[in-house]
């Protein structure tokens, strides 16, 4: 079976369902997990035939405890991982990743978006390619919504440009945005390394101040996949938090000191296929795994040994932990214990299954998680034992039957860009 690059798919000719807000009481708007409530019941139809998906009020049982996720859509997570267990799963993986051969490669250039750099934290740039959208005379007064890509990805995943590309077909504006370590922002500045989420956060949160300073701009919305989608929760939980939060560790604290109460990406978060408990992942990847018998593993594996050949690290290896601990030694920021701190900040989930300091509960943007089943490397698992403990009402979780990691658009294109559209055409606080 030959799987279909991603970038033949066109969203702009799938007719997506924009879902119309409901009457809403004056003074009451509608809390993210309503909005999801009602918006899924009338794109579920669009749908594979399949299980019914899992929304946030489906995820926790009466007594408060997490809902089984693979019984209800009859998984043995055991098998998710490998190639005969999980095709699907992986098929629509593979149909939407990036290659790992591509790193450090400019990006060819893509029409209707320019090049440009945002001030970012401590004075660093930061990278990344505009759409604007435009009237009869001018550029047009919209949102702007800013897309990231996975773990070690840069612009050269074209997921990021197809999604993009539709967006602007509906209205928005778009930034692809390349965190530090990463595409045209590494080419720029290769002496500052990538953190993981302690520095980007702060990145993220100065691209929103930007982009709404510009004329062209009404409100930002924040897009993640994968690791992205971290960034995109942790951006979210850090916008509502104060600078004493007990989740910024004492030697972190000072960069978030000055961090403020004005609000970031209004228009709401996105995270699709976030890596909730990271510890796990990186105890998964500090052994080998075969490209044959469990490819999403090995796949990643490859892009990391890839990564620490391109920046000439002494000791390539497959280990993400290496290859964090490598950044963090070379980092201004580096300091004995900061992958210890900084695995804690980064993390939403203890590996213990408690949440990170219950991050989310700070989060007073609309933020929707989007998670499938079938992922091979995040356990969907996770996302109900994360929503046990997190009862802000802004904070909405769906989890679909298929999809794989990241691949909604392979696996229902329709509903997944349906999705996107009516989250940031309708979610207001």
């Amino acid at each position: 079976m030959i799987l279909r690059p991603f970038s033949e798919h066109s969203f702009p000719c799938c007719k997506p369902t924009v879902i119309p807000a409901p009457p809403e009481p004056a003074g009451s708007p509608l809390t993210t997990r309503q909005w999801l409530a009602l918006v899924h019941l009338e794109l579920a139809s669009i749908l594979p035939p399949d299980r019914p998906a899992l929304l946030t009020e489906h995820l926790v049982r009466r007594d408060g405890s997490p809902t089984d996720v693979f019984a209800h859509f009859a998984i043995d997570p055991q098998r998710l991982s490998k190639l005969r267990g999980n095709w699907d799963g992986l098929a629509h993986t593979a149909q939407v990743s990036g290659d790992s051969k591509n790193q450090d490669a400019k990006t060819p250039p893509w029409d209707g978006f320019e090049d440009i750099s945002i001030p970012g934290s401590g004075g660093v740039q930061i990278c990344g390619r505009l759409g604007r959208v435009r009237n009869a005379a001018d550029f047009a007064k919209a949102d702007c919504l800013v897309i990231l890509p996975g773990l070690l990805g840069d612009n050269n995943v074209l997921r990021t440009r197809d999604l993009g590309n539709a967006l602007m077909a509906h209205g928005f504006h778009v930034l692809a945005l390349e965190l530090r370590g990463h595409g045209e922002t590494y080419r720029a500045r290769p002496d500052v390394y990538y953190t993981f989420g302690v520095q980007e956060t702060l990145d993220l949160l100065a691209v929103s101040r930007w982009l709404e300073q510009q004329s062209f701009v009404q409100e930002t919305g924040l897009i993640g996949f994968c690791w992205g989608g971290n960034h995109a929760l942790l951006t979210s939980w850090i916008d509502g938090a104060t600078p004493d939060h007990p989740g910024i560790m004492e030697h972190i604290a000072p960069y978030y000191r000055d961090i403020g109460s004005q609000r970031h990406f209004k228009r709401g978060v996105m995270a699709f296929s976030p890596v909730l408990r990271f510890e796990k992942l990186m105890d998964e990847l500090d052994r080998p795994w075969s490209r044959f018998e469990h490819p999403a593993f090995a796949g990643l594996q490859g892009s990391i040994k890839a990564r620490m050949k391109h920046r000439n690290y002494p000791t390539p290896s497959t280990s993400l932990r290496e290859i964090i601990e490598e950044d963090f030694r070379r980092s201004s920021m580096s300091y004995p214990g900061l992958m210890k701190d900084a695995t804690r900040f980064v993390c939403l989930m203890d590996p213990q299954g408690e949440p990170g300091h219950n991050k989310l509960a700070s989060a007073r943007t609309p933020t929707l998680i989007v998670h499938a089943a079938n992922d091979p490397l995040a356990p969907a698992q996770d996302v109900a034992d994360l929503l046990a403990w997190t009862t802000n009402p802004m904070v909405a979780a769906l989890i679909l039957p298929g999809g794989g990691h990241i691949g909604f658009a392979a696996y229902a294109t329709a509903y997944y860009f349906s999705l996107i559209l009516s989250f940031f055409s309708r979610v207001r606080d």
